[in-house]
């Protein structure tokens, strides 16, 4: 939550920044119009909706009164297209409780990892409680529903564009333990059955 905020609080610096350079003092002609002619490509712009809708959903890992699942203290998330690859890397990093697992011995295992990524996107563990398998309730064809359903409304992108995007998704996430100072990381597409 903590780096969220430092990363709007970083945004609005550069947004400021850069508002500084368009509006130069003395310039007469400057009004609203010079910001409608200026062009915005889609991607940027779904860009920063997903991110900011990522961002908004990384409060479903904040901490629970019955820990059903790892508790953490802080999530972070970045969206970044590359151009060359012409990916979408979504990055995603939280820090386990400390003051809780300072008593606790407990390492995050790769069904942690995976259930960080399915609680963000999907609002869905993925995992039996008891024996901590998956589940397959939550298949690759679910977990696309969920995902053009909660990402892409109010989007017009046509089905193709929906499916090339999501097959363009990549997303990697890491688990600090605070005490052990070790991490625990995953990664592959962004709906794939099983991060690796």
């Amino acid at each position: 939550m903590e780096i969220c905020k430092k990363k709007i609080v970083k945004n609005t610096i550069l947004i400021s920044f850069f508002l500084c350079i368009l509006i130069k003092p003395g310039n007469t002609d400057l009004s609203f119009k010079n910001f409608e002619s200026k062009k915005v490509s889609y991607i940027d712009f779904f860009m920063l909706k997903f991110e900011n809708k990522l961002a908004k959903r990384s409060l479903y890992l904040r901490r629970q009164l019955m820990a059903l699942r790892v508790q953490y203290s802080s999530v972070g998330v970045e969206v970044d297209f590359n151009k060359k690859k012409e990916n979408i890397k979504i990055i995603i990093y939280t820090i386990m409780d400390k003051q809780r697992y300072s008593k606790k011995k407990y390492s995050p295992k790769l069904s942690d990892c995976n259930q960080v990524r399915n609680l963000i996107f999907y609002n869905k563990y993925g995992y039996k409680f008891f024996t901590q398998k998956r589940d397959p309730a939550l298949s690759e064809d679910v977990m696309k529903d969920i995902f053009k359903t909660v990402f892409f409304k109010n989007i017009s992108f046509t089905e193709e564009e929906k499916f090339f995007l999501m097959d363009k998704m990549y997303v990697e996430v890491t688990i600090y333990h605070p005490i052990k100072k070790t991490e625990t990381s995953c990664a592959g597409r962004v709906n794939d059955f099983e991060l690796k």
